[in-house]
């Protein structure tokens, strides 16, 4: 009995641990005197290797299969293309390589973090629970950010640069909340991934949990969420295929019926709450006017326009041929800015690498989840739905900023959740409870 005690707290302060690592590897908050805490937390996940018993037995398991090297080997090769093409065009601009070489060292320890990890579970919900811990912790900080303007001006001259609060300001101090060097769309997309996430562990793992529950923490999740970019909201939308999914279009239909009545019921004083609060009434209606601009707009001054998406539009341009088959071998212009000004990661790719190594990055990307699919299919449930729901996802999201292969910070989500389910698989596949 003792000894089960003994072990409960020591599986239990690993999750605690991991969990830390996670939320300091993926928020990258820059903080005084010891930096930005996705650098750092590199220096505390390799070590942690040599101290937790059984993960490196693990990292040797991964290591046997094939899967862990699929990315690494496209990494390599695009770190090379990033390096050579700049030099063979005699632009010498070689500003990508930086976050292609962090994205490799990423991957190295999303994976050891997961060897880790998975020395303290065999579950495989416990590892969408454990990213669920991260995102509701992260969404409590942001509403407490909202309602206190002082914690907010606290936290974010201590996690993020000045120019990123500067920009941010001019969204009357409700957007690129929460504790994290990152802001706006870098913010938004980790986000709404997480989102999506949560909803395939509530379809799956928590259908007969208190829906009530589940309603509170979608709320303040996704109210948090939109606080660090409307982008965000994809997560959650295209999180509601789980529930079609796994219920039918029958109890799909019938169980948004009864969520929407209990929201009616559990918003409803929330709202009368806050009318009766000037402060707060204050911070909803600033917070409304951002996140729900368009309705804002149309309703205010009959337009159904926002400029973000105006100025996406802008940012696709024809480009010649030449551009398209072997680009300019350009990231950066002159004037230190994106070359030629424009946001889209696929317009990005294009211009510096040309069609054919763009190809090869998406393949790479859609290969490497293809083999996340290989390996855990028959094991985890809907891992076919969620695979491509994530690929979706990042398509979508790659049309408006860098996602595929790129975003270090939404890689490391993925590279963490399925290097730890396949963990999981193999170890279950081949009965290994010991090493």
């Amino acid at each position: 009995m003792k000894n089960k005690f003994w072990r409960t707290k020591k599986l239990n302060i690993i999750d605690a641990w991991v969990g830390f690592l996670l939320f300091s590897s993926i928020y990258a908050i820059d903080l005084p005197l010891i930096g930005n805490s996705s650098y750092w937390s590199w220096l505390l996940i390799f070590p942690s290797l040599l101290i937790i018993n059984g993960s490196y037995s693990n990292l040797r398991l991964l290591a046997s299969q094939r899967v862990f090297y699929y990315p690494i080997i496209s990494l390599g090769c695009i770190i090379l293309l990033s390096f050579l093409i700049p030099i063979f065009y005699l632009t010498f601009d070689i500003s990508m390589l930086k976050t292609w070489i962090n994205n490799l060292v990423a991957y190295l320890a999303m994976s050891v973090l997961a060897c880790i990890f998975c020395c303290s579970t065999t579950l495989y919900k416990n590892v969408f629970l454990l990213v669920l811990k991260v995102f509701i912790l992260q969404a409590v900080i942001t509403w407490l950010m909202l309602v206190s303007p002082d914690l907010s001006d606290s936290i974010q001259s201590i996690s993020k640069t000045a120019g990123s609060i500067e920009k941010m300001e001019q969204y009357g101090g409700v957007r690129g909340l929460g504790f994290s060097g990152l802001a706006a769309f870098a913010l938004a997309v980790i986000m709404g991934l997480m989102a999506l996430l949560l909803h395939y562990y509530f379809a799956v793992y928590m259908k007969d949990s208190s829906l009530i529950l589940k309603i509170l923490i979608l709320f303040v999740t996704l109210i948090a969420s939109i606080s660090a970019g409307r982008t965000a909201i994809a997560g959650f939308l295209l999180g509601f295929s789980f529930y079609y999914v796994e219920l039918g279009p029958t109890k799909f239909l019938l169980g948004i019926f009864k969520v929407s009545a209990y929201c009616l019921v559990i918003i409803t004083p929330i709202i009368f709450y806050i009318l009766a609060t000037p402060e707060l009434t204050e911070i909803v209606v600033k917070y409304y006017t951002y996140a729900f601009k368009i309705v804002y707009l149309y309703f205010s001054e009959g337009q159904v326009s926002v400029s973000s998406l105006s100025s996406l539009e802008q940012m696709y341009f024809p480009l010649t041929e030449e551009q398209i088959l072997i680009g300019d071998g350009r990231y950066t212009g002159g004037d230190g800015a994106y070359y030629m000004h424009t946001d889209p990661g696929f317009m990005r790719f294009t211009l510096f690498f040309g069609i054919l190594p763009s190809l090869f990055i998406y393949s790479s990307f859609l290969y490497i989840m293809f083999s996340y699919y290989l390996i855990n299919r028959g094991y985890v449930k809907q891992v076919g739905m969620l695979i491509l729901s994530i690929v979706a996802i990042a398509f979508i999201y790659h049309y408006k900023g860098e996602i595929i292969m790129f975003n270090v910070s939404y890689m490391k989500i993925i590279y963490f959740v399925f290097i730890s389910l396949s963990l999981i698989t193999i170890k279950t596949k081949y009965k290994i409870t010991d090493y």
